[in-house]
């Protein structure tokens, strides 16, 4: 897919797509409490219309979008192109939205307001732009901060025109994982949305670390990115309907395993880790089971708690589709999972324990 910036007529834009009352309608409206994530599609597309129209993105057949995206010593900062496109995730946008709220509420106090540390911000600072409006000034304010100039740029541009810009204490263009956030501007929450599958690729777990050591007081958001194992018969795992089918799909009747979670990146499990100055971190172990069908294969899920109630599962966006896992894996191994840092993270695993071993009796 190619993205390219294009120039728009105002004049062709429609009264509420420039009104900043529809942006506090909308941001009102998905953190209904009695709305589940379903019930606000409609919302969540508004709300990317919004931002795409008034930055003039759109997808075609121009740039590269992964054009200006920065390989790290800890992991992948996507372009800002493809930052941008993280919008059209709907659940993902709704999520993040509404569990952000609920941190900033859990996290108020009276004597000030909360400063909000938001890491990885993108083009449209989207999960903090919309709570600027329904929030007061008095409870609330946020540091956007972006490893690339041009993110923040458009985010600084997009805040402006909605009259916003008094929310933001400060525009930051820095490496997040080397970030060091000034004593005096300790945040009370601090979120990041820096992640791939499986915690693969980019730099979520590093910039969870550096963050929360410098303010381990603060509420994390998301809360818990958790990744267990399971065996999968895929031929259950979904439901083809024909494509004039019209109502409600049913739900699959989906043949799983579970073998158990190996890994969670949490503000428990990042205190545990504080001592750990090498270039792992210890994940769990499971067992693939004995006798085992073919029609099974190992997967790996991933669950992320954002905050609250606000939870993404399997297939709710790209973040949580199951992901197969590669190797030469039996019946009867056992598979030790390890996480590995550097410029491309990744959980791996050795096998510890074959089924050969057990027959011959180790």
């Amino acid at each position: 897919m190619l993205i390219e910036e294009v120039s728009i007529n105002p004049t062709s834009l429609t009264a509420n797509s420039c009104d900043p009352d529809e942006l506090k309608r909308l941001t009102t409206q998905i953190l209904d409490p009695n709305k589940e994530l379903k019930d606000l599609i409609p919302q969540a597309t508004a709300l990317r219309d919004l931002f795409e129209t008034r930055t003039n993105f759109r997808t075609d057949t121009g740039q590269d979008i992964g054009a200006g995206q920065t390989r790290l010593e800890s992991g992948l900062a996507i372009s800002p192109a493809l930052a941008a496109m993280c919008i059209r995730e709907l659940f993902r946008t709704l999520a993040f939205i509404r569990g952000l709220h609920e941190a900033i509420n859990d996290a108020a106090t009276s004597q000030r307001p909360v400063r909000v540390l938001y890491a990885g911000c993108g083009p449209y600072a989207l999960l903090a732009l919309p709570l600027m409006t329904v929030l007061p000034r008095e409870r609330v304010t946020f540091t956007l901060l972006d490893i690339h100039a041009e993110c923040l740029d458009k985010a600084r541009a997009l805040i402006d025109s909605f009259g916003l810009s008094h929310f933001v204490d400060e525009f930051v263009c820095a490496d997040a994982t080397r970030h060091q956030i000034p004593k005096d501007k300790l945040p009370g929450v601090i979120v990041s949305e820096t992640m791939a599958v499986a915690l693969h690729n980019e730099p979520q777990v590093t910039i969870a670390r550096r963050l929360l050591a410098q303010a381990p007081a603060a509420l994390m958001v998301p809360q818990s990115v958790s990744i267990e194992v399971c065996m999968i018969n895929w031929s259950r795992e979904h439901v083809f309907m024909p494509a004039d089918f019209v109502g409600e799909f049913p739900e699959p009747d989906r043949d799983r395993i579970y073998l158990g979670k190996i890994f969670e990146l949490d503000a428990a499990n990042i205190k545990e880790w504080e001592g750990i100055t090498g270039d792992t971190l210890p994940a769990g172990t499971v067992k693939i089971p004995l006798p085992l069908e073919r029609k099974y294969k190992p997967y790996l899920l991933t669950n992320i708690a954002v905050y609250g109630k606000n939870h993404l599962k399997n297939y709710d966006c790209s973040l949580t589709v199951p992901q197969r896992l590669r190797g030469k894996i039996e019946a009867g191994d056992e598979l030790q999972f390890y996480y590995q840092l550097g410029n491309n993270p990744q959980l791996n695993y050795e096998i510890v324990t074959t089924v050969s071993d057990q027959y011959a009796g180790k």
